[in-house]
């Protein structure tokens, strides 16, 4: 109850109007001040819906694309708001207004409202539920990170089977922003450094604020597209397999526009980071050379019709006895062998898709089934039937 009331200092601190609600979602404390306006809202709606995911906290939109923070503490419910996290485009604004028929008077009055909202960026929301969080546990702890890393972790499972620390001045040009933040993350997506990656995520202490649409959500959402796209295009250029890049990229963009609520699209839009980073990495630490990594793009990209060292070395104009050393020396394995173990490694996937024998054996270019399931039981120990029917009993 000592920190219920100190409430009063983080209303202070943060400007924000906060109100205090027990589990029956009664109101029982409330902070507010004229700099900051407040319309009627209905709570309990507000609220139900997000004690029902029974989060440790929610990021909750209002009607009007305005933005409350709810966090649970024992058994009371503090919700910190309203806020916006995006720019308000007056066309974009009166259009909406004109579909939901509010007059002329009220329009004036919701944009005047929405206008003198406290703006924050997405990162700026993530240091207030650090600073939250700390006033109420005592423990320092980006809540967002727990979640982002359990969600790198599944979505990369997933994929397999289908900062800026400098900040700009208050005064800043959002598009001279954008290109610095975008900037640092592909830095150390490029790095292929995860655990400076985390901690880039971490620090961030200023963020992105999209001013397209209006609406808070389409905007992140929009902005997560463009930033999953720069990642796949760095994680290609960097000797990623493209199916790989482009698959994930797509998952991604699924994963977001599935998402319901702000933390939920920054939680996808992290993890990609994340993800990228780390696939990075494996290739990075291969050291291949950059004629090695754009023959394996040309493998990757071809495996699906027959393939010969012959081919290859007249496309990259070298003899094959360089590409035979190449291969060697940089991976330990002959050419023929290589593009083998890639199209079995693709024909796990297909066969874990119920992709019969027939068609993974044709789709893939070997000579024949016959061909190909004495391939596949060389190097996997199974024939494509069995390892079929293991994998179905797995999953």
């Amino acid at each position: 109850m000592k920190r219920l009331k100190m409430i009063k200092s983080l209303h202070v601190c943060l400007r924000l109007p906060i109100i205090v609600f027990d589990e029956n979602l009664e109101i029982i404390e409330e902070y507010r001040s004229n700099q900051t306006p407040v319309l009627f809202n209905d709570y309990e709606n507000i609220l139900n819906e997000a004690l029902n995911s029974h989060e440790l906290f929610s990021f909750i939109s209002g009607k009007l694309n305005d933005m409350f923070l709810l966090y649970n503490f024992e058994n009371f419910h503090i919700l910190f708001g309203p806020f916006k996290c995006n720019i308000v485009d007056k066309t974009f604004f009166y259009k909406e207004m004109k579909v939901l028929k509010i007059n002329a008077k009220d329009q004036e009055i919701l944009y005047s409202y929405l206008n003198d909202l406290p703006l924050f960026s997405t990162s700026d929301l993530r240091d207030i539920l650090i600073m939250v969080h700390y006033f109420f546990s005592g423990e320092i702890k980006d809540l967002m990170s727990d979640k982002i890393h359990l969600e790198t972790k599944k979505y990369s499972t997933e994929i397999t089977d289908e900062r800026i620390e400098y900040l700009v001045s208050q005064n800043f040009d959002s598009n001279m922003y954008l290109y610095l933040y975008e900037h640092k993350i592909l830095d150390y997506v490029r790095s292929g450094d995860v655990n400076k990656l985390r901690d880039m995520v971490f620090k961030l202490s200023n963020g992105v604020i999209p001013a397209v649409t209006g609406d808070t959500l389409r905007s992140e959402k929009n902005y997560s597209i463009v930033v999953f796209e720069k990642l796949s295009q760095a994680g290609i250029e960097l000797g990623m397999d493209i199916i790989t890049a482009y698959g994930s990229r797509d998952l991604f963009i699924k994963k977001t526009e599935l998402s319901n609520t702000l933390d939920e699209i920054l939680q996808v839009r992290d993890s990609a980071i994340v993800y990228y980073t780390s696939e990075v990495n494996k290739v990075i630490t291969l050291h291949l050379s950059p004629l090695t990594t754009s023959i394996i793009q040309y493998i990757n990209t071809n495996m699906y019709r027959p393939l010969k060292v012959k081919e290859l070395a007249s496309h990259f104009n070298i003899s094959e006895s360089k590409l035979r050393t190449l291969f060697k020396t940089e991976l330990g394995s002959t050419v023929q062998d290589y593009i083998i173990e890639r199209k079995i490694e693709e024909a796990k996937l297909m066969l874990k898709s119920n992709v019969t024998t027939n068609e993974a054996a044709y789709t893939l270019g070997f000579a024949d089934a016959s061909h190909f399931s004495r391939v596949f039981k060389k190097i996997v120990g199974k024939t494509p039937k069995h390892y079929q029917q293991s994998a179905t009993l797995i999953d």
